[in-house]
């Protein structure tokens, strides 16, 4: 039990850190779309000159922003539900429900991590317009996102399945 219990902190302290890690790249790519738009408003206004590498960049740390976020949000189970249907059903069934939408949010997490690492190697060939970055580049966002929050769901799942069943 002692070997359990050592195992899940360890897991939960490896899970803590890359929580950690990814809300600092969140946080990067949101204070770098704040600088860019900035600069992009600066250049237009005192210089009269439009930046348009920089109103493309700021969306693509835009979209690197949203599907970190999303990861997390996936650890702590903080994206939208309608669970009023869910707290109706008896604990019983209210297990089995959760299972299915578990598992079925898994099976979609799964396709876009292959769809979208599809998508980014062939994005690779083509090039944004006004920073000449490879579109791949932003689309991996996709399939890396969506394995991190692979890696939160099966935590979170683990822990409200463990607490659902223990509570019959």
């Amino acid at each position: 039990m002692a070997g359990v219990l050592f195992g899940e902190a360890c897991m939960t302290k490896v899970l803590d850190s890359l929580e950690l890690l990814i809300k600092g790249l969140a946080g990067l790519c949101l204070a770098s779309v704040l600088a860019l738009m900035i600069a992009q408003v600066a250049s237009r206004f005192l210089f009269n000159f439009s930046l348009a590498a920089a109103s493309e960049l700021s969306i693509y740390a835009m979209i690197w922003c949203v599907f970190l976020a999303a990861a997390v949000a996936f650890r702590h189970g903080d994206h939208i539900a309608m669970d009023f249907i869910l707290n109706g059903l008896p604990k019983r069934l209210k297990l089995i429900f959760s299972i299915i939408v578990y598992l079925s949010v898994t099976l979609f997490l799964v396709i876009i991590v292959f769809k979208g690492y599809d998508l980014s190697l062939r994005a690779m060939k083509q090039v944004s317009t006004a920073s000449g970055l490879p579109v791949g580049y932003i689309s991996m966002a996709m399939p890396i996102c969506s394995v991190l929050a692979l890696i939160f769901m099966t935590e979170h799942a683990i822990k409200q399945l463990w607490v659902g069943a223990n509570n019959d």
